[in-house]
């Protein structure tokens, strides 16, 4: 009887560690990568940067170098007369458990206006969850493929697929008669 009540309480413990659901990973995922992007389009800085890899923090010099450079990346964008007009994201892919973190990917995409027109852009972002999908941090892979990536993030899953983003569309201004 001691036995099977042991094995029991272990199993319990066993479920608490468990993987949320998909549709509730995919929700958190999605909630806080909004949240992200209207800092973003809010030129929030901190609040955007605070949705930073901790790994991506630290190679940048910590949370106030982090910040300085967001705010000066956005400036200069701002001063070649690029402004971010819209942000979005597609659903999650599965949640991978690598190295005790939850890792998936996201599509997001971006529109922002340019002095000739709206210019859109898709690329895949990586989303790492190191505490059972409660809190996400996401990362930008840019055109790197995993395996570059795993060269900074060495506890990133090397079965993440890393499909390269769209080529960017371009809408103009219309002609004023």
């Amino acid at each position: 009887m001691r036995k099977t009540i042991m094995i029991i309480m272990l199993l319990v413990a066993g479920l608490s560690y468990a993987q949320p659901p998909k549709a509730e990973l995919d929700a958190a995922v999605l909630a806080q990568a909004n949240a992200m992007g209207k800092a973003f389009i809010e030129a929030r800085y901190e609040d955007f940067s605070g949705y930073t890899h901790p790994t991506i923090e630290i190679m940048m010099g910590g949370k106030e170098k982090l910040v300085s450079e967001v705010r000066r990346s956005f400036e200069q964008l701002k001063l070649e007369g690029v402004s971010f007009t819209d942000i979005s994201y597609g659903a999650p892919s599965e949640a991978l458990v690598y190295e005790g973190q939850l890792q998936c990917t996201l599509p997001q995409i971006i529109e922002m206006e340019v002095e000739s027109g709206t210019v859109t852009t898709s690329t895949i972002l990586i989303a790492v969850s190191m505490d059972n999908g409660k809190s996400w941090y996401f990362i930008d892979p840019g055109d790197q493929d995993i395996n570059t990536m795993r060269k900074i993030i060495p506890t990133l899953s090397p079965k993440l697929q890393l499909p390269g983003g769209l080529d960017p569309g371009f809408e103009p201004n219309e002609e004023k008669p």
